[in-house]
């Protein structure tokens, strides 16, 4: 069964190079359904007041009308600009559709509401650039989506892609099998794309830690090699599932990272320096509060990639 992407346009430059991102990866003909979403902006308060004479209201009412006409034309021509991208980069017209709608409980919630409508196999989102401060006080739309999401892959793209590599942390998560489902799918849809399935090992102890205690070194190293052996099997079965599903040997790479400081650092760093156009990560099982409070190793890779895509599978 064909997906059905839902892309958010709001008229910037972020959406702008999400709606490019889509083209490059699905413009060869692929078979995917696309869905450009623009969600009015809300009325301002001036013209919903009532007046405080009848020629006043008038007034304000008709104001209102021509800055609602004002806000669909301009909805129309940034549809129209977005749909003819995707045409030019290949895509079939009658894939793509355009979807505009009134502002409900502001522009956010109402994307939430469309991915619980069940609707939608995929959202795409541009990531305006934001400082970490200003991110973290107001909140984008791209960010507040990411809290909430649940039920569908969400991608979030900062700037214009380059390249079809895709980097894809896994671990052994149920959501890291969804990702693997989401590769595959995207590569055996997309066209030519490569993937490299990378795990990162942890240090189990400080390094001081060994010196103190006589025998923890031994003990660790003891431990350390069993988790390795793990994580290479782990590497080894999820090449295997991909390449059960289509995915060509030759597309796949492992990677095994030992000498990590952190988790969405080794990811980060390993992204920038490999040439990655698209991470794919799924995102474990945390509350709204701990992902508030500590940030997930997701969140973290979301807010920090440059130049790229990051797909956070719920």
């Amino acid at each position: 069964m064909e997906k059905r992407i839902l892309i958010a346009i709001d008229g910037s430059p972020a959406s702008l190079a999400a709606v490019k991102y889509m083209a490059f990866v699905f413009g060869k003909g692929a078979h995917v359904n696309i869905d450009l979403l623009h969600i009015l902006p809300g009325m301002s308060p001036l013209f919903l007041e009532p007046g405080e004479s009848m020629e006043e209201m008038t007034q304000l009412q008709g104001f209102a009308r021509q800055m609602g006409e004002e806000n669909r034309r301009k909805a129309d021509s940034l549809l129209e600009e977005a749909k003819t991208v995707l045409v030019d980069a290949g895509m079939d017209p009658a894939n793509i559709n355009t979807r505009v709608q009134e502002a409900s409980a502001g522009v956010a919630r109402d994307i939430l509401d469309l991915e619980a409508s069940g609707e939608y196999d995929g959202i795409v989102l541009g990531r305006h650039g934001m400082s970490a401060v200003g991110e973290f006080f107001m909140g984008s739309v791209s960010h507040k989506v990411l809290q909430h999401v649940h039920g569908v892959p969400l991608c979030i793209v900062h700037n214009e892609v380059e390249s079809r590599r895709i980097l894809l942390p896994i671990e052994s998560a149920p959501n890291s099998k969804r990702a693997l489902d989401h590769v595959a799918w995207l590569l055996t849809t997309a066209g030519p794309m490569e993937v490299t399935i990378l795990h990162v090992v942890m240090p189990l102890i400080p390094k001081e830690a060994t010196a103190m205690w006589t025998g923890l070194g031994d003990l660790e190293s003891t431990i350390e090699q069993r988790l390795l052996a793990d994580a290479e099997d782990m590497l080894s079965q999820a090449k295997t599932y991909l390449l059960e599903r289509a995915v060509p040997d030759i597309a796949i790479t492992t990677r095994l990272e030992t000498r990590a400081t952190g988790v969405s650092r080794a990811i980060l760093k390993e992204a920038e320096e490999g040439g990655y156009g698209s991470i794919m990560i799924g995102r474990r099982g945390l509350s709204r509060t701990e992902r508030f409070l500590f940030g997930s190793v997701s969140n973290k890779v979301v807010q920090q990639a440059k130049g790229m895509a990051v797909w956070v599978i719920c």
